[in-house]
């Protein structure tokens, strides 16, 4: 049988004629003029001000014409409202059609949603018709629980009963004749006791994994507070060679640079065992969020016969102990190089301050009976033996604490000074 979507003069094709030439929306309240035309009962007694005239024809009326509703025309309008809504709300019906599929009916009426389900019965009931599971005594000893979809998965298929045991040795669910044929002897339980285990199980490793992405946070944020920390004592370290390279850098400016080198590339080393470990963290960090998902995915199925199957293993890097590391600028060669240019500073400071006659010598070859180019030769040889005499003296006045005092450090150059100018 056609319907009236289907014949050429459906409601729909009517709605130029089911719209107010006024207000231009289907009517409200339509009456009827004289001349035959219709109009909202509201829209026409806007117009109607003065003078009394239709809308559409102008045709003149010398009195105001009684108004009274048309009740077929009014009719045709709700139908075609009611046709209009329920055409506009059909893209809809598919995902509605979805989500009945996904409710749990109850087995009597197959109409309402069931509240619970009885595991004696195999069935569901809604609230009325799980009335006399609660007020009948002999239903007492039914085992109600929450919806349950998988009701045939339940019976055991080798004696068509309920498995309402778990055997722990083959990790699997069983009836109470499985108990005492095949599985006679084994360990076992409820499913309800099994399933409380594997979420306690699965819970006490996600709290781990949850612990273990937080103390990785907090190690990773360390390092970022240590990269500046670290950058700090660089410049730091930077400036004070800086200012002790700068009274002697005429002399000494390939040493400095050096030295600033050295700061660099122990920064550098620093930062770049940061970079590993915080890389490292990250990785560790984005797969145990992927366990942690994992974990949340087979809680949200724990009510399925394969989650009491189920086992999950954490990932390796669980088993990694974040820590933050223990680096600093403190190196052997950059505490030396530190100590190094402030003792070469004092000691020539030293030097430069008395007279040029007291400096002579330390760089003055000895005197001897030798032909002049021997003498040049002997002369150059001295110098250089001088100069490294003054680097060993710098190197001797050092010790592993290169915060003494000045005195002292003045005082062991000074004694060391002298010796040289003895042998000299």
């Amino acid at each position: 049988m056609a319907t009236s979507e289907d014949t050429p003069f459906s409601l729909r094709s009517l709605e130029d004629e089911l719209t107010c030439s006024i207000c231009l929306s289907p009517f409200d309240c339509p009456v009827t003029i004289p001349c035959g035309h219709n109009f909202c009962q509201s829209c026409l007694l806007a117009t109607w001000k003065e003078a009394y005239s239709c809308p559409q024809c102008r045709t003149h009326f010398s009195t105001k014409p009684e108004l009274k509703k048309n009740t077929v025309l009014s009719t045709v309008v709700e139908t075609f409202n009611l046709r209009s809504n329920k055409s506009d709300v059909c893209p809809f019906g598919e995902n509605q059609e979805a989500q009945l599929k996904d409710v749990i009916r109850c087995d009597i009426c197959i109409e309402v949603e069931a509240s619970q389900t009885c595991l004696t019965c195999m069935a569901s009931f809604c609230e009325e018709h799980l009335r006399p599971h609660r007020e009948n005594p002999n239903f007492a000893v039914h085992q109600l629980s929450e919806p349950v979809r998988d009701l045939l998965q339940r019976i055991c298929m080798d004696h068509h009963k309920l498995m309402e045991l778990f055997c722990k040795q083959h990790v699997r669910p069983i009836c109470s004749l499985c108990l005492q044929l095949d599985h006679k002897g084994c360990p076992f339980t409820s499913p309800e006791e099994q399933r409380t285990l594997k979420e306690c199980e699965l819970r006490d490793k996600m709290s781990l994994l949850e612990g273990k992405i937080e103390k990785s946070e907090t190690v990773m944020f360390q390092m970022n507070d240590a990269q500046s920390k670290l950058k700090a004592a660089a410049a730091k370290r930077k400036a004070t060679l800086a200012a002790v390279y700068e009274q002697v850098r005429d002399i000494l400016a390939q040493e400095e640079r050096k030295a600033q080198n050295e700061v660099d590339h122990e920064l550098e080393i620093g930062q770049t065992k940061l970079r590993d470990l915080d890389k490292k963290l990250n990785d560790n960090s984005a797969k145990m969020r992927k366990a942690k998902e994992d974990i949340n995915c087979l809680l949200s199925s724990s009510q399925t016969l394969a989650f009491l199957k189920t086992s999950f293993n954490l990932p390796k890097v669980t088993k990694f102990e974040p820590n933050m590391p223990q680096i600093n600028l403190d190196s052997k060669k950059v505490t030396a190089t530190l100590a190094f240019a402030g003792a070469l500073k004092v000691h020539l400071t030293e030097i430069l301050e008395q007279p040029v006659e007291t400096r002579l010598p330390i760089t003055k070859p000895e005197k001897a009976t030798t032909p002049k180019s021997t003498k040049d030769m002997m002369g150059k040889m001295n110098l250089g033996r001088s100069m490294e005499n003054l680097l060993a003296a710098v190197q001797l006045s050092q010790k592993p604490e290169h915060e003494k005092t000045s005195d002292q450090l003045l005082h062991k150059l000074s004694h060391t000074r002298l010796v040289m100018n003895n042998g000299s």
